[in-house]
């Protein structure tokens, strides 16, 4: 892969390298803006969409001085009231994502480009990480979406257990079931243990200050079971023109994968670290979340 310019040059093609984000909250993005910033002056991103989807006025405020202090950085805006969104909702109704941000989609048709989405909470990733999804993008063409290997990401969490990345002794996560394909992705200990969070953590930073980040790959492959998982960070082709309904999760993950016959591709060797479901912050806002961002503040280049 050859960074040319604004264009990522790969056998003989060239594509654009476009990120975008739902956002957002300051305290996570302004940690991965740095590295996003970072990829932006090497010429490997050519744009950084900020899906505008807060009320919050501060963190308004920091998203429109980052389009200010970076030309590079747009915010994309829907019409329609953004609501503050509530979780004890069946996720087969429309309120349950009352922040549409499936909307944004429309932002994401360029023939000419890739799209890779982090969510405003994923607060690091591995160097090259994005290289390696733009590649099995590439080298899976007829992949629906690229999903990488993350840190506190359902399955992968499972998975991370399973090759000794992260011990057992707080829990253990669900296995994976042919007979269950939502084993791990709703498995309420998974995402809501607050001793499980706790270790993702600190099993993260201790492999990070030992150098042991390989302990986490897991072997590159094609989804064709259509698994279930988190979107938190997903990559595609502009090409697709790719629109959903009212959740896109489901969608994006499993449900328009199996439709057209096109599984998604995962690879193992590209590290991100996902700060946290909303069922594990309040024990992190309020227990651990200042001293555990403050180590990505300080790791994150």
């Amino acid at each position: 892969m050859i960074i040319k310019g604004k264009m990522i040059k790969y056998k003989d093609q060239e594509y654009k390298i476009v990120c975008v984000t739902p956002a957002g909250r300051e305290r996570y993005i302004s940690i991965f803006k740095k590295f996003i910033y970072r990829k932006i002056d090497e010429g490997l991103i050519d744009e950084w969409q900020i899906w505008m989807n807060t009320k919050n006025p501060p963190d308004i405020a920091f998203l429109e001085s980052m389009e200010k202090e970076n030309p590079k950085v747009k915010i994309y805006r829907i019409s329609g009231t953004i609501t503050t969104p509530t979780y004890d909702y069946y996720y087969d109704t429309q309120d349950f994502n009352p922040i549409k941000t499936y909307k944004f989609l429309v932002n994401t048709h360029d023939n000419n480009a890739i799209y890779i989405r982090f969510d405003d909470d994923i607060v690091w990733a591995e160097e090259n990480a994005i290289e390696r999804i733009v590649q099995a993008r590439i080298d899976h063409p007829d992949a629906f979406v690229i999903y990488p290997n993350i840190i506190n990401s359902t399955i992968c969490t499972s998975w991370h257990q399973e090759i000794g990345a992260l011990s057992e002794e707080h829990g253990i996560v669900r296995r994976e079931r042919p007979d269950d394909p939502d084993w791990a992705y709703l498995d309420a200990f998974n995402y809501s243990d607050s001793g499980l969070i706790d270790h993702i953590y600190k099993t993260f930073a201790k492999r990070y200050n030992e150098g042991s980040l390989s302990a986490y790959y897991l072997p590159s492959r094609s989804f064709d079971d259509y698994k279930h998982f988190s979107i938190c960070s997903i990559c595609w082709w502009g090409k697709d023109h790719i629109s959903c309904g009212h959740i896109e999760e489901p969608q994006m993950a499993w449900e328009l994968p199996k439709l057209f016959k096109r599984p998604v591709w995962f690879v193992g060797d590209a590290l991100l670290f996902h700060a946290s479901y909303h069922t594990q912050r309040e024990y992190l806002d309020k227990v651990r979340q200042p001293y555990y961002l403050d180590f990505f503040k300080s790791i994150v280049k």
